[in-house]
């Protein structure tokens, strides 16, 4: 990030709440996605300090947690879904990367501050625009007993890169041109040219992995990396069990001995487990609970309002009728994005007009759009379709939120003239036909955004490997290039805003809203942080007393 553009920001933001232009909790927010570089070197700090005792990820409980965690004892966590792979190359959705991440570790990592740190890199440095050095940890090894060193990484983004390995990911680092060890503790990448959200993308999706272990077992069902937890079971539908690497290089971590991840339906059943030890930590609670637990004093509670997901509605372009960009905006003015917080979400989390929330440094103001039923009408006027509209929306039971925002959504059209029908499926059914484009409309979530190049690339760039919605702008597509080659953070913050208002106004997707995540355990689990990869990092997880 460019450190002088950061801290006028962060200066702006500082005057700006002095003004009274900002609420409170909209300045606390925002102030969470600085460095805390930016912080010292501009009043925000200061500023930040006067008005808030804390700036941990730890939200509101019945109690802070108090207390160490000591050595041993097994978790039991309850995950939202099931991992669709647990190898990090293919892997698709984040519920995979909440167990992975416990397995593998990466060469880098960011942070609750979103400041980055070392994994199974000591020190990086960049000797130009397209020339990165990264010097590795001589201590690390694989739990098949391999040690890690610099020809690991060169496998792992080779990997990654290889078309036959079909990796989502791909586009995240297609700008490298060579990976080479350049030394028994060493690797540097070559770029092809300057590339902005390196850092970042190497921090959300560059689990290392072992060339050995790879092509030994099928690696979706085997994971083998150097964290602080091996795997051991996958029982499908039910549980994955890991265990404590009891040779990881970090000495002292993990506390744990083991964790089960359970994949467990969010409702009361989830509750009831914690309140009865059955469970030790939730990654998530039924939203219409969340007010009353998040201060029950039974309970610790953890949460931030810069990590989530962006929830957006996506729209078949290449299909009638969402293949008119008339229809699609007129869905665009239809929607209450209020209305579908409070009724889908239950007030939680935020009402999304962009890819990050408020609390990013990404934001850039852009102020909800209120729905406007006459403009809606109109517009399908304009694209000459006859009304009502019958369009298929696919929702996914399994997670209530996004099924719950078909249902809004289903309101709201049906007041412009557009007659949708809900088709409830499993999400292995739904996610086939997401990715093949056998919809019309749907929900969808994208995982760990935290640079917009983690977005955009993936979800919207023409042929981008999670454009499940068959759009294509060439326009975009060049703002979406310049703002990868571009390493000064200002010009890459205008690029995406000219970007916003293209996809705003060809509305191939929407996005409606911004989950915040939340955690909640029992009162003797002690160290588990919302991290802006979405990552769980249960090294750091213990019970406060021997088990």
């Amino acid at each position: 990030m460019d450190r002088d553009n950061e801290e006028q920001r962060a200066e702006r933001l500082a005057r700006s709440f002095l003004n009274g232009d900002l609420s409170r909790r909209s300045f606390l927010r925002r102030a969470a996605g600085f460095s805390a570089a930016a912080l010292s070197a501009s009043s925000l700090g200061a500023v930040l300090t006067a008005c808030s005792s804390s700036s941990s990820s730890a939200g509101p409980s019945g109690g802070a947690a108090t207390g160490a965690p000591a050595a041993g004892g097994t978790l039991q966590g309850a995950l939202t879904g099931e991992p669709d792979t647990i190898d990090p190359a293919t892997s698709t959705i984040y519920t995979g990367a909440q167990v992975y991440d416990n397995i593998f570790n990466k060469l880098i990592d960011l942070d609750p501050s979103n400041n980055f740190y070392g994994q199974l890199a000591t020190k990086w440095t960049a000797s130009d625009d397209t020339t990165w050095v990264f010097d590795l940890v001589d201590t690390a090894s694989f739990h098949n007993g391999e040690k890690f060193g610099p020809q690991d990484v060169v496998y792992t983004f080779e990997r990654i890169l290889d078309p036959k390995t079909a990796s989502s990911y791909a586009p995240l680092y297609n700008a490298i041109s060579k990976v080479e060890a350049t030394g028994p503790t060493q690797v540097t990448f070559h770029l092809k040219t300057a590339f902005g959200p390196f850092l970042s993308n190497l921090a959300n999706n560059g689990e290392i992995v072992n060339q050995k272990a790879i092509e030994s077992k099928d690696p979706s069902r085997n994971a083998v990396g150097t964290g602080p937890f091996e795997f051991v079971e996958w029982v499908q539908g039910d549980h994955i069990t890991l265990k404590k690497n009891d040779t990881y290089f970090l000495s002292g971590k993990p506390f744990l001995d083991g964790i089960t991840f359970k994949f467990l339906n969010v409702d009361q059943s989830r509750v009831d487990a914690l309140r009865s030890g059955d469970l030790n930590w939730s990654d998530a609670v039924p939203l219409q609970q969340l007010n009353t637990l998040k201060s029950d004093p039974s309970f610790n509670y953890v949460t931030s309002a810069t990590a989530g997901i962006p929830d957006y509605i996506a729209m078949n372009t290449t299909q009638p009728p969402f293949d008119n960009k008339l229809v699609r905006q007129a869905v665009y003015a239809a929607l209450d994005r209020d209305a579908i917080r409070q009724v889908a979400y239950f007030g939680a989390g935020e009402s999304g007009i962009e890819e990050v929330p408020t609390g990013s440094s990404w934001y850039d103001g852009t102020p909800l759009v209120a729905p406007d039923t006459e403009k809606a009408k109109s517009l399908l006027q304009q694209a000459g379709v006859t009304t009502p509209i019958e369009v298929e929306y696919l929702g996914l039971p399994q997670y209530p939120e996004l099924l719950k925002t078909g249902e809004v959504i289903q309101q709201q059209l049906d007041a412009v003239g557009i007659k949708m029908s809900i088709k409830q499926v499993e999400v292995g059914v739904w996610f086939d036909a997401f990715v093949k484009g056998n919809y019309q409309i749907t929900s969808a979530y994208q995982e760990r955004t935290i640079d917009p190049d983690n977005f955009y690339a993936l979800v919207v760039h023409s042929g981008g490997d999670i454009n499940t919605t068959g759009y294509s702008n060439q326009q975009a597509d060049q703002l979406i290039d310049q703002a990868r080659t571009e390493t000064d953070t200002q010009t890459r913050f205008d690029l995406y805003k000219q970007l916003r208002r293209i996809v705003f106004d060809d509305s191939p997707i929407i996005f409606v809203h911004y989950e915040t995540i939340n955690y909640l355990m029992q009162k003797n689990v002690v160290g588990s942080t919302v991290n802006p990869t979405l990552e769980l990092r249960m090294q750091d997880v213990g019970f406060t007393t021997p088990a």
